[in-house]
């Protein structure tokens, strides 16, 4: 299968189908390991499991001895697993070996190479996935994230309100071995009481971040051209992720677009609080941006975020780069849209 995700392989794998190859890469170790401890519990026995699990290092071990592993037939366990870590230095440095054992792999082994990027273009890739699966492993769309967050908190025995996941979020950013360790801390704490809200967040979390992953979509909404460039810099310079930084970023002005059109429609503000899901703590912030933001046409907006979108999905350039040109885009359009006199 080509192009599988991170959420079709756990569904693969949960099900019981091992493929003998796999490419696990990106940024996003917590979910790799995540996926390679579900791998281990498909694949070996507990009682053989020593004798079944071989781990290397492609930049420390040679290229010779990791191919002679992965020939080796499992003992008193039907699959054998392999484990290479750095894999990159195979496919950049010597990938023809390997490449031959791809068309031909042990069916009694599973090899599983982890690695921080790949080039679908070379041959390595090509063969690998005939027999075996590519999967990218990055931090979840806000949507994803959400119900990863959910989803973990129901597995611990407990319910978590929804404007607790926000403020986690908040806090803690979209990193999620931190928010596994920090969803930890809250269960434990609230071991009795089985329901996780937001006070609970607020007084056992603190504020991980040097900068919230949520301050820039604010800093667009209320119109702050310096203030998003500062923190667009800064949450590059974390990790953050651009396509979630965008996503973030739509969602804010689809939230301010909306209450547009709901106040237009008589709707009161709690009515429109309720609807949107606003957090109390934040009306204030957000009225003023309802209040001062010039979506009266969306017309040369969203064109706007759909070319975005496709650029940094497509793109060979700088991903930081094409989300500073579509905020300065922003911008433009929206200060034509001020200065635009009345009644014309």
């Amino acid at each position: 299968m080509t192009g599988m995700n991170a959420r079709e392989f756990f569904l693969e794998v949960e099900m019981g189908h091992l493929r003998p190859l796999y490419y696990l890469y990106g940024p996003e170790n917590a979910l790799i390991e995540e996926a390679l401890d579900k791998i281990k519990e498909k694949a070996l026995e507990p009682a053989t499991r020593d004798f079944n699990l071989a781990l290397f290092n492609a930049k420390e071990d040679a290229g010779e001895i990791i191919l002679e592993s992965l020939q080796v037939f499992p003992l008193c366990s039907p699959r054998r697993l392999v484990v290479i870590r750095q894999a990159d230095f195979i496919w950049n440095k010597a990938p023809s070996s390997f490449i031959s054992y791809f068309l031909n792999p042990n069916p009694l082994t599973c090899a599983i190479f982890i690695g921080e990027k790949v080039d679908l273009r070379t041959k390595f890739f090509q063969a690998l996935e005939k027999k075996g699966a590519i999967i990218p492993f990055y931090p979840p769309y806000e949507k994803e994230l959400i119900r990863w967050v959910r989803s973990q908190a129901e597995q611990s025995g407990h319910r978590i309100s929804e404007e607790a996941v926000s403020v986690l979020l908040e806090r803690v950013g979209p990193s999620l071995g931190e928010l596994k360790l920090e969803l930890q801390k809250l269960t434990l704490g609230q071991k009795e009481k089985g329901f996780i809200g937001e006070e609970d967040v607020l007084a056992l979390t603190g504020d991980i971040r040097s900068e919230s992953l949520f301050e820039l979509p604010m800093a667009v909404g209320h119109l702050n051209l310096r203030e998003t460039l500062r923190l667009l810099r800064k949450n590059l310079q974390q990790g953050d992720p651009p396509l979630l930084l965008l996503s973030l970023i739509v969602r804010q002005l689809r939230l301010i677009w909306r209450a547009q059109e709901l106040t237009a429609e008589g709707r009161s503000k709690k009515e429109i609080e309720t609807r949107l899901k606003v957090l109390p703590r934040s009306t204030v912030e957000f009225w003023k941006q309802v209040e001062s933001f010039p979506l009266s046409s969306l017309n040369q907006l969203w064109p706007l975020t759909l070319q975005a979108d496709q650029e940094l999905k497509s793109s060979r350039l700088e991903k930081g780069l094409l989300l500073e040109k579509y905020l300065w885009n922003l911008h433009l359009l929206e200060s034509r849209k001020i200065r635009k006199p009345r009644g014309k």
